[in-house]
């Protein structure tokens, strides 16, 4: 059941530390910054980690005159999740919430989990997230989709058939991010579903079903990187395989499937193949049978067939 967010008298028992990593972001840091700055609940501070830009990133932020804002300039570029990390150790709140250099923050949102925190006395167990529109190519998502899928509460085995949480949507407490090991930094990819995976196992979640983020997509992003797709992949695959055998066979194909089937869109015939081979061992699914019949035909008929029947994900 999706939580009613109601009227709370006093929001200033809380204090919240934003996090917003950023590299060579000179012609979007402004909308980001300007969108929490421009957030009803006033009683945050934003760190921004400037991961060693070599662009005009930080004299563009040192024209806000805000003092809710601490700029931390890296000496080299370390990465994003390293970045987070060094603002998750310099907060000075109880509660983290994170931001990208891309993306905005309608008004509202951060007003509206830490009313929910509040009304939950969420202090104990759960990690608040939202919904978001994410716009890409023209075309607009909203994200979780509307499913019979359970979005909050125990939703440990709902995230390992794939990822519905984007990490500029939660708050959640630091002691939590402590507590499983902060961010991956070895992820080129996906670092908002591993975290969420590592979090899942150990604290429920509360679901705020309000786009109260907008995602932009574009071709610079990490996003939109095959090759950082793929590695990723293998690292959720090496590092939280029990997860999955421990969840069941379905959840083990599912994952197979999902890392071969990206595999074969990139031309990875070899590895692709043993993967929905392997998936069809651990569970039988037509799908899989129909993908692995369909990459012998070859690399451009596989992504022509995969884009016609829009099944295959």
């Amino acid at each position: 059941m999706i939580k009613e967010v109601k009227a709370v008298e006093d929001l200033s028992v809380m204090f919240v530390s934003i996090i917003l990593p950023v590299y060579n972001r000179q012609e979007t840091i402004t909308r980001a910054i300007e969108s929490v700055l421009n957030q009803t609940f006033p009683h945050f501070e934003l760190i921004v980690v400037d991961d060693a830009s070599t662009d005009a990133t930080s004299e563009v932020i040192k024209r806000f005159d805000d003092d809710r804002i601490r700029l931390i300039k890296l000496a080299e570029n370390l990465g994003a999740n390293a970045a987070r990390n060094v603002g998750i150790k310099e907060a000075k709140a109880e509660w983290v919430a994170f931001h990208d250099s891309d993306d905005v923050w309608m008004p509202q949102k951060l007003e509206k989990q830490v009313t929910l925190a509040i009304q939950e006395r969420a202090g104990s167990a759960s990690i608040i997230y939202t919904s978001f529109l994410r716009f890409k190519s023209g075309e607009t998502e909203y994200i979780p989709a509307k499913t019979g899928q359970e979005k909050q509460g125990n939703i440990h085995n709902q995230l390992l058939l794939g990822n519905f949480i984007s990490t500029q949507t939660i708050m959640l407490k630091k002691e939590q991010l402590e507590a499983v090991g902060y961010f991956d930094e070895t992820m080129p990819r996906f670092q908002d579903w591993e975290i969420a995976l590592r979090l899942s196992r150990q604290y429920e979640f509360l679901w705020l079903d309000e786009p109260l983020v907008h995602v932009f997509y574009s071709n610079e992003s990490i996003s939109a990187d095959n090759n950082k797709l793929l590695q990723a992949y293998e690292i959720i695959f090496q590092k939280h395989r029990d997860m999955f055998e421990i969840a069941g066979s379905y959840y083990l194909a599912n994952l197979l499937f999902s890392y071969g089937h990206n595999l074969l869109l990139v031309g990875g015939y070899k590895k692709g193949r043993k993967l929905l081979f392997l998936s069809l061992l651990h569970r039988f699914s037509m799908k899989s049978l129909i993908s692995l019949l369909c990459s012998f035909l070859g690399h451009r008929t596989y992504k022509r067939l995969y884009r016609y029947f829009n099944t295959i994900k």
